[in-house]
C-alpha cells in the first residue's frame, strides 16, 4: 500500500470516529456505497494535500449532493489543508444547522435549487 492510500485510509478512518460513522468499502469506489464515510445523517467525502492549495470541482460537488440526497443525507466535503482541517457544505444545509441551534439567523430564507 502506498504512502497516500495509507494516509488517505487514516483520514477516513479519523473522520469516520468523530462523526460516529463507518468506513465504505474501497473508499466507496464500488457500485452500492459511494463516497468514504456516511453516519446516521452525513455523505462525508474526504480529500487531504500537503499543497498549499486545493482545487475543487463543480461536478464532484455535484455528483457528492445527489448521492446524498438520493441517501437522504448531508453531502459534506472534508479537507485536510496544511495541517487543518475544512469541511464544504451547501449554504441551505449550513443554514439549516446554523438556524437550528441560534434563531438570531432565521430571519436568512431558504434558496433551495436543483442540484
Amino acid at each position: 500500500m502506498s504512502d497516500i492510500h495509507k494516509r488517505s485510509k487514516k483520514q477516513e478512518e479519523r473522520t469516520a470516529e468523530k462523526y460516529r460513522g463507518s468506513r465504505n468499502v474501497m473508499s466507496g469506489a464500488g457500485w452500492v456505497r459511494k463516497n468514504d464515510v456516511r453516519t446516521f445523517d452525513l455523505l462525508i467525502e474526504n480529500k487531504f494535500t500537503d499543497k498549499k492549495s486545493f482545487s475543487i470541482k463543480s461536478d464532484e460537488m455535484v455528483k457528492l449532493a445527489r448521492t446524498a440526497i438520493l441517501e437522504d443525507r448531508v453531502p459534506v466535503l472534508q479537507i485536510d489543508l496544511g495541517g487543518r482541517s475544512y469541511v464544504v457544505l451547501l449554504e441551505d444545509d449550513f443554514l439549516t444547522m446554523v438556524q437550528d441551534e441560534n434563531p438570531a439567523y432565521k430571519h436568512i430564507p431558504y434558496v433551495g435549487g436543483e442540484i
